[in-house]
């Protein structure tokens, strides 16, 4: 699959974040604590469209936020991305924010090793959703933990904590990190790569119930 029209929306982490590869260029628009998400995510879609040249007749693949994150700005996000596909034909391939931050943290630290990394997204009240990826590879749950949980993990030199929050715990090892368009661009060049491999399923939101204290 080359040099493809791709859009990318997220929703769920506070802000509006659109970007359209075109051509391997690489366009984007953002809004941040946004009023209203919907309203907001329309005009900025229509405004990068303009911005890119590109016609929604002309868009192949949509990439979508999943989530963990806002339960609305989720739904709203997936939401559009469906009026999207319906308009154009274009196939969805839903991604987690788990995914879009690390891509990210790989590009922001470039030559970063470590064996324990522990992805941290501000969930509601005073949870937040957690991942770990041991030597590079992603463990399969995704658990709740609380503030209090993270606030004692905070001195754990073996975990390098990556989150899209302000340090204000002052965890040690800990790098702020939110999904720019080289992070996108990133994800979607890999989603090309593996095109024909991909099963194109419904988009469904990424809901995190389970408490980490579980599984122990």
């Amino acid at each position: 699959m080359k040099n493809k029209n791709i859009i990318t929306i997220e929703t769920s982490l506070g802000r509006i974040f659109i970007t359209i590869i075109k051509n391997n260029q690489i366009f984007s628009k953002s809004c941040n604590s946004p009023g209203s998400i919907e309203q907001e995510l329309n005009l900025l879609i229509d405004e990068l469209m303009i911005k890119a040249d590109l016609e929604y007749s002309k868009i192949d693949l949509i990439l979508v936020s999943l989530g963990p994150g806002s339960f609305t700005g989720i739904r709203i996000g997936i939401s559009a991305a469906k009026a999207i596909a319906v308009c154009t034909g274009a196939k969805i391939f839903g991604f987690s924010n788990f995914d879009s931050i690390y891509s990210q943290f790989l590009i922001n630290k470039e030559n970063f090793i470590s064996k324990n990394i522990g992805i941290i997204i501000k969930g509601p009240g005073n949870d937040f959703f957690k991942k770990e990826i041991i030597n590079n590879k992603p463990k399969k749950k995704n658990y709740l933990i609380t503030s209090q949980e993270l606030i004692s993990e905070k001195y754990n030199k073996n975990i390098f904590f990556v989150g899209n929050f302000i340090n204000t715990f002052k965890i040690k090892n800990y790098f702020f990190c939110l999904p720019e368009k080289k992070g996108y661009f990133k994800l979607a060049n890999k989603v090309k790569e593996n095109f024909k491999k991909i099963k194109f399923d419904e988009p469904m939101p990424i809901y995190i119930k389970e408490h980490y204290a579980k599984k122990k």
